[in-house]
């Protein structure tokens, strides 16, 4: 899991370079001024899911897992809890489901928290769980874009 500011794109280190150019052509799309929704940068190698929804009780969901996609999640209104795991931290998951990319489960352990506020962006790599869209502070509504990346564009 990598977390940044998207004010700090390019100085930001650790972030391979073509997914730092990838990142700023997804947002060179003015997300925040888009409609919710898929939006193909690449066909199915590159799109950005648009969406605005109300944060939730961690509790009443689950984590995600993905093995072909990571997931450039970017903020743009609210604020946004994300509990997340290490690679191999899934304890009992669902059956993946191929066609759309996703495995879920209850738990991870070890379990770790971050908190989103706008402009910031938080980037899981596959196989890396995740739980978006949990209240922070208050239930509110926030919008965001994260940007689907499949993991052979980064392939050495």
């Amino acid at each position: 899991m990598i977390l940044g500011r998207i004010s700090e794109l390019t100085t930001q280190t650790g972030i391979a370079p073509q997914l730092l150019a990838i990142i700023k052509q997804a947002l060179s799309l003015h997300p925040e001024t888009l409609s919710p929704g898929r939006h193909e940068i690449d066909g199915d190698d590159i799109f950005m899911n648009v969406m605005a929804f109300d944060t939730a009780d961690p509790q009443s969901k689950r984590y995600e897992q993905h093995r072909e996609y990571l997931d450039v999640q970017v903020l743009l209104n609210g604020q946004e809890r994300i509990d997340f795991g290490p690679l191999g931290s899934v304890i009992a998951p669902d059956t993946y489901h191929e066609g759309d990319d996703y495995l879920l489960c209850d738990a991870v352990s070890p379990c770790q928290t971050l908190h989103l506020q706008p402009g910031m962006f938080a980037i899981f790599l596959p196989g890396e769980p995740h739980k978006p869209g949990c209240i922070s502070e208050t239930a509110q509504t926030i919008s965001k874009a994260v940007i689907k990346v499949h993991y052979r564009l980064l392939q050495g």
